[in-house]
């Protein structure tokens, strides 16, 4: 009866680990996936600013291409771990700026603050998904000049990330969220089970 008991808890712990495993390979191919519909998203309104400049024979054209190099390179070889460093998340941002305000130029008014501290992990393409949204929503559709502000402070264990963005006067409403916000919301689930994420 000793042994048989024996046998019954080690088999039973031996499935545990399995399905703890097959839950595992699940959350990793699940945030796998999510990956790969945020980086076209990305790609798609990113090439969309270049392809104006291209049209208007811009001399800016050559910068757009080398900081949308700067951020393939980031996205294509350094967001292959489930967490990435925030300093490059940071320089991502910061290109991605720079993209925008080339193709804005005095229509929109953009202020980023940072104490991003060394050794802080956070997952990637979580935070341009956020600088996207306030571009589409904020800018895009607003026919006088725009503002937005980011901010990014690590205090302990925490990194607080703040986007606010003016509302365009002639703004279409709709209740409806969109693709980045949505993946964004589902990767935060994955990746923090079990801490309180809030959006306001």
């Amino acid at each position: 009866d000793r042994r048989q008991r024996q046998m019954c808890i080690r088999d039973s712990y031996n499935d545990q680990q399995k399905y703890l495993q097959l839950n595992e390979q699940k959350k990793s191919t699940e945030l796998t996936t999510l990956k790969h519909q945020l980086n076209p998203h990305f790609l798609f309104n990113t090439l969309n600013n270049l392809y104006s400049l291209s049209v208007t024979k811009s001399d800016e054209a050559p910068e757009v291409i080398e900081k949308l190099s700067e951020m393939l390179d980031h996205m294509l070889y350094g967001c292959n771990d489930k967490f990435v460093s925030l300093n490059k998340e940071v320089e991502l941002i910061e290109n991605y700026l720079t993209l925008e305000k080339i193709r804005y130029s005095d229509r929109v008014d953009t202020s980023f603050t940072k104490e991003a501290a060394k050794n802080v992990k956070v997952a990637p393409l979580i935070l341009l998904t956020f600088v996207e949204n306030a571009f589409k929503h904020g800018v895009s559709q607003e026919l006088e000049k725009a503002d937005i502000r980011i901010q990014i402070i690590v205090k302990g264990n925490h990194i607080y990330f703040t986007i606010s963005n003016s509302i365009a006067t002639n703004k279409v409403t709709s209740n409806k969220e969109g693709i980045g916000l949505n993946n964004v919301k589902k990767q935060l689930e994955l990746l923090y089970p079990k801490e309180s994420v809030s959006y306001t």
